[in-house]
Parts: structure tokens; sequence; C-alpha cells
């Protein structure tokens, strides 16, 4: 039997009675670190896995070694391991273990974020967002956050440049440790350019930053609550009358403002060009959430699975050493998502001269032709636009009833 046991935030007046009692009764007891000022109050010798930080490269590494021996231990006869805080709150070998002995037993503890939640007077219904100090994480100023494992100065020098990327210098920071033990708890608050110089740093000290009262701009999400308050009960009633159908010229219109901003070099207009082609994702997206269909987060989540594994040359094991290559690998792992027929048939049509260019190439079809530069291609262009004015042709049904032909000889060649 495994028995899982948390330690509280480090006073043993924390621990429930049935804690207490698993804890100095337990024949074979293991704690995952000695470092943990509730050990030194129980009547307990336990054995730690301190060892294995010495040895391992990354705490991933440790936590699954720790979770081999303790399931090696556990054919032996009951188990208890004990973890600092609360099983369930930052606890990754015990996730860990979960997973592999769904069977065990969990006592919970009261965690650090209790008592350090009261001693900061956090109101998490105001918004909380948890990080580890070791991970790379992006803060933003509009949110409460609080950084976990800043164990050393070294860690907090890293919290700090991170910090920097999104705070001022001058923001204010609260560096915490050993809350809810009286004899050792600190508070230091210090701005965020002295982060790094506190010298008191160890396996308990976490670092609170509040939100920034003076950085005050909306965001995505805003914009999206917007969106909904302008589509809901006493909105905008010309948002609320628009369909996905009718906002289309909108749409193109946005595009083509945005392309002429970037045509003019003109940046501050292409700031504001963009915003409003964004607004356009979001307008889409929050009648789509109306009609049940998706929302603004899947299109966002969507978009970054995309744009995740067409990198397969920089998030995988595929190579592409230069732009040419990268373009090969983008068409092949896109092939992967969809078959040639669905990638033919999802080709817009709205243009005849790009639905043509996107077929052929998805087809693979090339000219036996040298290659001729942008001005002969334009020239050509005019000549060929001409010749058809004079013949009383239209290029635009000429070129797709040639699609047509191309696609139906495709099909035939393929059954």
């Amino acid at each position: 039997m495994m028995i899982v046991v948390g330690l509280g935030p480090g006073d043993a007046s924390y621990l429930s009675a049935e804690a207490r009692e698993v804890l100095e009764g337990a024949q074979r007891l293991f704690v995952r670190t000695l470092l943990h000022p509730t050990l030194d109050q129980l009547d307990i010798n336990p054995l730690s896995f301190d060892e294995l930080y010495e040895n391992a490269d990354t705490f991933e590494e440790v936590y699954e070694q720790i979770v081999e021996r303790l399931l090696e231990e556990e054919k032996k006869g009951e188990v208890v391991y004990a973890v600092p805080g609360s099983p369930f709150t930052a606890e990754r070998s015990v996730e860990l273990l979960l997973k592999r002995a769904p069977h065990t037993k969990v006592i919970p503890g009261v965690s650090f974020l209790e008592p350090l939640l009261a001693k900061l007077r956090i109101d998490v219904s105001k918004g909380l967002r948890i990080v580890d100090a070791l991970s790379d994480f992006r803060a933003d100023p509009r949110e409460n956050l609080l950084i976990l494992q800043v164990y050393s100065r070294e860690i907090a020098s890293k919290v700090k440049l991170q910090l920097a990327e999104t705070h001022h210098d001058e923001a204010q920071v609260i560096v915490a440790g050993h809350v809810g033990v009286e004899e050792s708890e600190y508070i230091h608050e210090r701005k965020l350019w002295e982060l790094d110089r506190i010298g008191d740093f160890d396996h308990l000290s976490s670092v609170y930053v509040p939100a920034s009262e003076e950085d005050s701009r909306a965001g995505l999400r805003e914009l999206e609550e917007l969106m909904d308050r302008l589509l809901g009960p006493g909105g905008c009633p010309w948002d609320r009358e628009q369909s996905h159908a009718s906002l289309r010229r909108y749409l193109i219109e946005e595009c083509y403002e945005v392309i002429d901003a970037i045509d003019r070099e003109d940046f501050a207009d292409l700031e504001d060009e963009l915003g409003d082609l964004l607004f356009q994702v979001v307008f889409h997206s929050a009648l789509a959430k109306q009609e049940g269909y998706f929302r603004l987060d899947d299109v966002v989540a969507g978009s970054y699975d995309k744009i995740y594994s067409r990198h397969s040359h920089v998030f995988g094991e595929d190579a592409a050493g230069n732009p040419d290559a990268v373009v090969d690998l983008w068409e092949k792992n896109k092939g992967e998502e969809r078959s040639l027929a669905e990638r033919l048939e999802r080709v817009p049509k709205l243009s005849p001269l790009h639905y043509a260019q996107k077929v052929v190439k998805l087809l693979g079809l090339k000219t036996s032709q040298a290659a001729r530069s942008q001005e002969e291609i334009i020239t050509s262009l005019k000549e060929l636009v001409l010749e058809a004015n004079q013949a009383g042709y239209s290029l635009d049904a000429l070129l797709m009833e040639e699609v047509k032909r191309l696609l139906k000889k495709c099909k035939s060649e393929t059954k």
C-alpha cells in the first residue's frame, strides 16, 4: 500500500490528526527532502531522496527516479511518502506517482498558499496566476503573479530578467519565505531592480508581483468581452444585425487597408489597421460563439497548433537549412493534415487567378520553360489582357474552365 502525506507549509500545527498519526506510526517513511521545518518537530526518522538532486540533470529526472524507487519499495510492504505543503499543490512527484499508482491513498495537507495568501492579503477571486521560477513564463503587468521555487539569488536574477521584459524597474515585488513558520518567517518589499540583492533566498522562498495599476491597457480578453457586450442585450443595434456574410465586405476592406499601409511603410497606420483586422477576427468569433460553432480561444489554439506542427524543423526532428527547404517542409506538413482532395476542395474560388495558382501548385504542375523575371511576366500578362479584350474573351472564365479540366484529369488518373 502507498500513502502520501502533505507536511503543510512548515509548522507541525498545520498537520491534521490523521497525518500526524500516519507519519509517526510509519514503519517505512520516505520524504522528498529533509529541508522542511515540520520534520524537525516530529518524532520520526525518515529516509529522504535528497541525494537524487545532486546527481540528476533535471528536476523531472529527480521526480521520475523518486517514483521508481517508491514503487519498488511498495513491493516490500506499506510505504508512506511525505512531501512539503499539499500533495496537490505544485508537487510534481505526486502527480507522476498517482499516474503510475492510482490506488495510492492521499492524506492532504495545508499548502504553502493558505498562509501566504493570508499574510499578503491576496484575494484570489480577483485573479492570481502561479508559475514556476524555472519555467519560461511571460508576465503580464495587469495580473497578480506568484512565482514559486525562487530558491537562490541566481534564480532570483533569472526571474528579474524575465519580469523586466514586461515590468518597469520600479515595479513592486514582495519576497516571502517560511510563511507560516513563526520563528523564521520573512517578508521583503522591494523594487524589481533590487530583487536579486536579497540574501536569504532558500527552498521556501516565493516572489509575489501585484498587478500594476498604471498599465491598464486592454488586451485580447478585454476586446472579446467588449464584443460580447456589443452583441448582448442592450448592445449595439447595428452589430447585433450582422452575420458572417454581411461582414465579408468589411473583412476585405480591412485586408486591403493593411496591405496599403505596408506598401506606404506607414507603421503608425499599420498598427491601427492591424487592430481593425483583429477586430474582424474577434467579431466573427463572437458570432460563431453565439451560434455554438467555436470561440476565439479555439481560433487562437488552432492557429498555435498549426504553426507549431508545420515548423517541425524548429520543434521537431526535421531539417531545413534554407528558406526553400522550409517552404517544401511546410507543404509536406500541410499535406499530412489533409488529403490532396480535401486541400483542393478548400481552395478559395473568389479570385480565379489565385484559385488557379493554388490548384496548379497543389497538383505539382510546372512549366518546361526557364523562369522569367517579374517584369517579363507582368508584360506578358498585359499582352494577354489586351488580346483577350480584343477577342472578346473573359480571362476569368477561361482560367476557371482550364482549372476544372485539370482537376477532372487529376481525378480520372487517381482512380
